[in-house]
């Protein structure tokens, strides 16, 4: 898919409805037979409007198993409806590259872009998490049976090592600030900051509804409230623009306030 005109960075461009959706569990347990999961499913697929039908089956296919399955896993988007995760089937949002986030209200869901986008470029999408080095990415996409040819990707040897470096070093930061006890609020500080820009040289910056609650923890772990509150708002700021008003994520953002609440009230009675 191109773009017809520019497009602006966090912008949403698409807002398209599942065709199908399916728990997961339906797909990898054995409730069911191979075979009772296959009639079941074509007979979902049956019921669509035939221009959905039709688009659905023309949906890309990378394991070579039976078809409906196969478009299945090769383009279901994980939700999760009421605790459960499931696969959900969309036609175009398949197609595209996109920040794609679940509306657990109404099913919708809404693409956007994650930079800008120039009038004629190509709007892509990426299979794999973010922040994962070169093998790794390359690992993942064996499933889909291709190898990428991003600019990421495609970029020289000596590119890719500075970039696996820096997914590497801010990996690394995380996991030293999960352990933050024996930090003091200054070396916190500084790798913080080394994250932050880390993250901006690799372009990761869905991740930061991660790192910013890392921060808070790592802060919370040595008492210093006011920076903990800090980034636990921008936390909860930036879940709210990358998943919207019903992110996933909404119950851990009240317990991590609870959470900072709680430790100062108590340091504050041992005062």
């Amino acid at each position: 898919m191109l773009a017809t005109q520019k497009l602006h960075k966090h912008n949403v461009i698409l807002v398209e409805f599942p065709v199908l959706i399916v728990r997961l569990d339906f797909i990898n347990r054995d409730i069911f037979t191979e075979r009772q999961k296959r009639a079941m499913l074509r007979k979902a697929v049956k019921q669509l409007p035939p221009g959905r039908r039709d688009a659905f089956m023309a949906l890309a296919r990378s394991t070579g198993g039976e078809p409906v399955l196969d478009v299945i896993r090769t383009n279901g988007f994980g939700i999760e409806i009421q605790g459960e995760q499931h696969l959900a089937i969309v036609i175009n949002g398949s197609r595209i590259n996109h920040n794609c986030r679940p509306n657990p209200s109404n099913m919708a869901m809404e693409v956007v872009t994650l930079r800008d986008i120039q009038a004629g470029e190509e709007v892509t999408y990426s299979y794999v998490p973010l922040g994962y080095t070169s093998e790794e990415r390359q690992a993942v996409l064996q499933a889909w049976g291709f190898r990428c040819r991003c600019d990421l990707c495609s970029a020289s040897r000596k590119e890719k090592e500075i970039s696996d470096s820096r997914r590497v070093r801010l990996l690394y930061i995380h996991h030293t600030l999960r352990q933050a006890s024996e930090l003091n609020s200054r070396r916190i500080g500084e790798l913080v900051s080394e994250a932050l820009w880390l993250i901006d040289q690799e372009q990761l910056h869905p991740q930061l509804v991660e790192y910013y609650e890392t921060f808070t923890r790592a802060y919370l772990d040595i008492g210093d409230f006011d920076m903990a509150w800090r980034f636990a708002n921008l936390t909860d700021k930036t879940w709210m623009f990358y998943g919207g008003e019903e992110h996933e994520n909404l119950e851990g953002m009240k317990k991590l306030r609870e959470d900072i609440l709680q430790r100062a009230l108590v340091e504050r009675d041992d005062d």
